[in-house]
């Protein structure tokens, strides 16, 4: 089958792409389950940019690049940091309806910046801007969905990419395209904890590692300080805004204890109050105290995380909610350009997926979402004017069979076992803190597992979803051991 563009993920990089795409040409657009099943549907936070007449993006860019640690690419910072209003303006347009007081935005702030410029809708942004842009995809004649529809290999040759070929009601089928675009999201469940959705089990970094893409700074895996500790991975996540909104962080006795490890206290980046609530929790739990907030206040900007609370036995207005950190968002992936571009031609790669370097070791929060979007945006431009011709996709076609029927792999009890542990190993050996020693351990049995899994044959989803998982934690693990030193999220003893 023959697309012009076949874009790989649904969440906002995914769905920016083929919106910006849509009149270039026809728009493939597939996600491995429902369209809105993506980590952008679970931010609560916001988007970062600004939009007050005291901030500004010298200010913005500054705090991007010490949340980073400055390992970040300074380039890719300022760009997306002066696009950010050009982004929201974007947004807006498709029909995101962000929080406003008096008819202006309303932001709020988080940990690690220095002005409020969070953007928000109340606190389901990532719903409000998916719900936007889906129902906007969907009026789209150029843009066709294929949801429940795996990407199993990139097609590949000499260096150029010509489509991907993919698993669809048990059928593998070639797509052919000028362009592809992995915007895959994350890596979250190669972890034990993690706040990112099933799906996030890192196919995209795998898709394009096999086909020969360059990765950079998979080390960087961000654990959002925040999430609910109630022994149910996924994890629901706290967002930083009720941090940024007064709440604090307190241990079994009472006693806040950020102020001792941080001048900005509970809005200190990231990876520095992760780590002292990781500390903290040798002694007990540690918790979150937004009690003195009041009722109204609360329900008001809350309301999402107030009623997921209460669903799950916790009362924000009234309780200590206990919290831990988990594993959030991954700052490396498949290195591109300011443009998306790879290394492989007619590859391009937005979002989580990617490493434009803009977070550098650590990511600041809310520029995720702002990453997801300004980047992609320049598809636009005439990047993708020149492509490879009828001609060499036909030849290729004719040397890639179609399979009529998926062959069936192993029963699933085994990929479960091995996913079971992997995600605990990368848990207590490439976690928050790691040693020389454990890094070694884990990716000897990462080897392992891997040498048993490619002795298996046949193809399903589950089987490659296990494989592209073992092959993501061998890579992060990887890339931590090449690094002795901490830095950032990596943190090293």
């Amino acid at each position: 089958m023959k697309f012009d563009f076949i874009i790989i993920g649904s969440g906002l990089a995914g769905l920016t792409s083929a919106l910006i795409l849509k009149d270039k040409g026809t728009v493939l657009l597939l996600t491995k389950s429902q369209l809105s099943d993506c980590a952008t549907d679970l931010a609560q936070g916001g988007i970062a940019a600004v939009v007050e007449g005291d901030d500004s993006f010298d200010s913005h860019i500054k705090d991007t690049l010490g949340a980073g640690v400055f390992h970040n690419n300074k380039s890719a910072v300022e760009y997306m940091v002066k696009h950010a209003p050009q982004a929201i303006e974007w947004l807006v347009k498709q029909g995101v309806r962000f929080d406003k007081k008096n008819a202006h935005f309303a932001p709020t702030r988080e940990a690690a910046h220095s002005h409020n410029r969070v953007l928000h809708a109340a606190d389901f942004t990532g719903q409000e801007i998916e719900r936007a842009l889906i129902e906007r995809v969907k009026k789209e004649q150029n843009i066709i969905v294929w949801e429940n529809c795996f990407a199993l290999k990139l097609i590949t040759v000499k260096g150029v990419c010509f489509g991907v070929q993919v698993i669809k009601n048990n059928r593998i089928i070639n797509c052919f395209s000028r362009a592809t675009i992995l915007a895959s999201g994350g890596l979250g469940q190669v972890y034990q904890w993690t706040t990112n959705p099933i799906v996030a089990t890192g196919d995209g970094i795998a898709l394009g590692y096999r086909a020969g893409a360059n990765i950079s700074d998979l080390e960087f895996i961000q654990f959002h300080p925040t999430a609910l500790k109630d022994g149910k991975s996924p994890l629901f996540l706290l967002s930083e805004a009720l941090r940024g909104e007064g709440g604090y962080l307190v241990n079994g006795n009472g006693e806040r204890f950020m102020e001792k490890v941080d001048e900005r206290k509970e809005l200190a980046p990231r990876d520095i109050v992760a780590r002292a609530i990781f500390n903290e929790q040798k002694e007990g739990f540690v918790y979150l105290d937004i009690r003195h907030k009041g009722k109204i206040f609360l329900q008001k900007r809350f309301p999402n995380i107030f009623l997921e609370l209460l669903k799950r036995g916790f009362d924000l207005t009234t309780d200590l909610i206990p919290v831990t950190p988990a594993a959030h968002y991954s700052c490396g992936g498949i290195k591109t350009d300011l443009y998306g571009r790879t290394n492989i031609k007619n590859l391009f790669a937005f979002g989580e997926v990617a490493c434009t370097g803009v977070h550098g070791a650590n990511r600041l929060a809310s520029n995720s979402l702002l990453e997801a979007v300004v980047f992609p945006l320049r598809l636009g431009g005439e990047i993708l004017c020149s492509h490879s011709g009828k001609r060499v996709i036909e030849r290729v076609q004719n040397q890639i069979l179609e399979f009529p029927d998926i062959h069936r792999g192993p029963q699933n009890d085994r990929l479960y076992s091995i996913r079971r542990k992997l995600q605990h190993l990368m848990w207590e050996k490439v976690g928050i803190i790691r040693t020389n020693n454990g890094l070694k351990e884990a990716l000897e049995k990462i080897n392992q597992w891997e040498k048993e899994l490619n002795s298996i044959d046949g193809i399903n989803v589950d089987l490659v979803e296990t494989k592209n998982m073992i092959l993501v934690a061998k890579l992060i693990t990887q890339s931590a051991s090449r690094r002795p030193k901490s830095l950032g999220a990596h943190f090293m003893v």
